[in-house]
């Protein structure tokens, strides 16, 4: 028996695996999947090596929030950085008018009020509340005092495009603030202003990328819990979870196998879970209240192999929008916008090897084909796959001089490939949207009714990176102690 089972290996999964078994337990990790890392995977196509989550990540500069989390992790030793451009982290082209955005809050006020001079009022203010909101976070801050979250702030509850249009009329301006909502789906009047200020706070402090990408990270956290005396099972698919007297029993694996751990921990959707754990295990409100949330969209990404010396790295990424209205995922007219970077990898130099487009893309558009496997879904999937992809590498073309006759080759995902490869549900690039509507209802906690099992997570608190990082915190100081391990933190 195990002290520690952890379903999912993702970032939170391994990063609570690591962080506990170098405190003396014996973690074992399970995984469906042949690769670790959920949305931390890299793949390779055409000899290029690929992320699948990890675009970009935030303050990492040392000192920084989410460095003090990544050095609680052993993670900052171990990894290479570099820093995007400080004059212009963020280029966002909106219809004709393009805007650089650099790093720094003084530098971002400044490159604001000098697109809009008639607007420095409604900039600084945008700036110092979201500042407020991130500050207002304990495990944020990192000061020393409870590390509980305050929900009566009347932040919890007003959207993020909603009071960025109490702030300002000007519709350009508007797309600015909210322009790299794409890090979170943000969705208009309904996801929540302390998300996207959390997210964008962070951003314009220090924005990131990482050498060793997302499969970096997890190798870093996987070579430490098998030094730890860890276990990381691979192919290791959970299909039912036995519950007897309010504690977990075991856990049994689609090949029949069955795990037994003394407490359990589950990184996967929480929709996903309750489809595995006895019925009677939770209450039918608190069945309802998870089924009933709503999940963020999915995204259609294109992984482009260039051609040798056609295209130069450029230490920024681009955000394109078809018009000032950066809030929409619809459907129609698709696409709308999308998200372009030359990936930093150990090959670059003057010249990029690969370029990412992301955009937007519901599980609707797919669900025809959500019973086929990956590699077997048919050819009217392939066309699906590659007229999509075309009107994407069609959009950023526009903008990016060059990018027809630089492309070697190009691969494409959709929501399927998502849901196949790293688990999220229904193929949801961020889990559940942190509804301002009802904000207590989107929060899940870490602690469950069922006495020996614990969530963590995309899906409690915050997304991204750094939310799931401070989601893991959380988990883990159930373990080992809030103080103790705040103490801990403090000092990186």
């Amino acid at each position: 028996m195990y002290d520690i089972v952890i379903i999912g290996s993702g970032l939170s999964g391994l990063q609570c695996g690591a962080l506990l078994s170098r405190e003396g337990y014996n973690v074992c990790i399970l995984d469906k999947n042949n690769r670790i890392g959920g949305m931390m995977q890299s793949f390779v196509f055409d000899g290029v090596v690929f992320n699948t989550g990890l675009n970009y990540t935030e303050s990492l500069g040392e000192g920084e929030v989410l460095y003090k989390y990544f050095k609680l992790f052993n993670l900052t030793d171990k990894l290479t950085y570099k820093q995007l451009d400080v004059t212009q982290a963020e280029l966002i082209t909106i219809g004709d008018k393009e805007y650089k955005i650099p790093q720094g809050h003084q530098n971002y006020i400044d490159a604001l009020v000098s697109y809009f001079p008639d607007q420095a009022n409604a900039i600084k203010q945008y700036v110092e509340v979201i500042g407020a909101i991130c500050n207002s976070f304990p495990l944020y801050r990192l000061e020393p005092g409870s590390i509980n979250y305050n929900i009566e702030s009347p932040y919890w509850s007003k959207s993020a495009s909603s009071y960025i249009s109490q702030l300002t009329s000007n519709p350009y301006l508007r797309a600015l603030m909210g322009g790299i909502n794409i890090l979170y789906a943000g969705v208009e009047d309904v996801s929540a202003l302390y998300t996207h200020a959390l997210i964008n706070y962070s951003f314009i402090k220090s924005s990131w990328r990482i050498k060793e990408g997302g499969s970096g990270i997890a190798n870093v956290l996987a070579n430490e819990i098998r030094s730890n005396g860890g276990k990381i099972l691979r192919n290791a698919e959970v299909s039912g979870i036995r519950v007897d007297d309010g504690l977990i029993k075991y856990i049994t694996l689609s090949n029949g196998e069955t795990v037994f751990g003394q407490k359990v921990i589950s990184t996967i959707h929480p929709k996903t879970f309750l489809g595995l754990i006895d019925n009677g295990a939770f209450k039918n409100v608190f069945r309802k209240r998870i089924m009933d949330q709503r999940d963020s969209t999915g995204m259609f990404s294109v992984y482009v192999r260039l051609k040798k010396n056609t295209i130069r790295y450029q230490n920024y990424n681009h955000h394109i929008f078809k018009s000032s209205n950066v809030w929409t995922t619809a459907s129609a007219n698709w696409p709308q916008n999308c998200l372009m970077y030359t990936q930093y990898n150990y090959k670059t130099g003057e010249y990029a090897d690969s370029i990412v487009i992301i955009t937007y893309m519901s599980f609707d558009e797919v669900a025809r084909w959500s019973d086929t496997i990956v590699g077997n879904r048919g050819d009217d999937y392939i066309i699906f796959k590659q007229t999509k992809a075309e009107q994407l590498i069609d959009l950023a073309a526009t903008k990016i001089p060059g990018l027809r006759s630089a492309i070697a080759s190009y691969s494409a995902s959709t929501p399927l490939t998502y849901r196949d490869y790293t688990g999220s549900y229904k193929g949801s690039a961020y889990g559940i949207i942190k509804n301002c509507i009802d904000p207590e209802r989107s929060i899940i906690t870490s602690r469950t009714r069922v006495k020996n099992l614990f969530f963590t997570g995309q899906n409690l608190n915050m997304h991204g990176i750094l939310g799931v990082s401070i989601s893991s915190f959380l988990t883990c100081t159930n373990f080992v102690g809030q103080q103790y391990l705040y103490k801990k933190l403090s000092r990186c």
